[in-house]
């Protein structure tokens, strides 16, 4: 019992980052004028196969950053991450697209955490 109970205060812990994380993220992108579409946990964690020492993976989806390479999107939000955070940035056009493979994969298991036009509680 003492690993499951461990095991769910360490999901927790990760939702929580992952909402703190959203939060400046949106801040953020009102500050240097990029429109948010959305945040997702995949991973592990969106899986239900995650370890206490797992980290959560997010995924952050914005619109016309497709002119950004992967560092450049990383740069604009490195300073909001915290320890355990493993971030992936996205165009939405590149999000939604059918045509990248290890996008298409990852969508299958995403929880989304919150959209452009709501923000949805977490199955945790």
């Amino acid at each position: 019992m003492g690993k499951a109970v461990s095991a769910l205060e360490s999901q927790r812990e990760a939702l929580a980052k992952a909402k703190r994380f959203l939060e400046k993220a949106l801040v953020r992108c009102r500050e240097i004028g990029i429109e948010f579409i959305g945040l997702y946990i995949v991973g592990s964690r969106a899986r239900g196969d995650y370890t206490i020492y797992s980290d959560i993976d997010l995924v952050l989806v914005l619109k016309n950053i497709k002119n950004l390479n992967t560092i450049e999107r990383i740069y604009l939000f490195k300073d909001l991450l915290e320890p355990g955070i493993e971030l992936r940035i996205y165009d939405a056009d590149e999000w939604f697209s059918n045509d990248i493979l290890w996008i298409v994969e990852m969508k299958k298991e995403a929880i989304e955490i919150a959209s452009l036009n709501k923000t949805t509680s977490s199955p945790y």
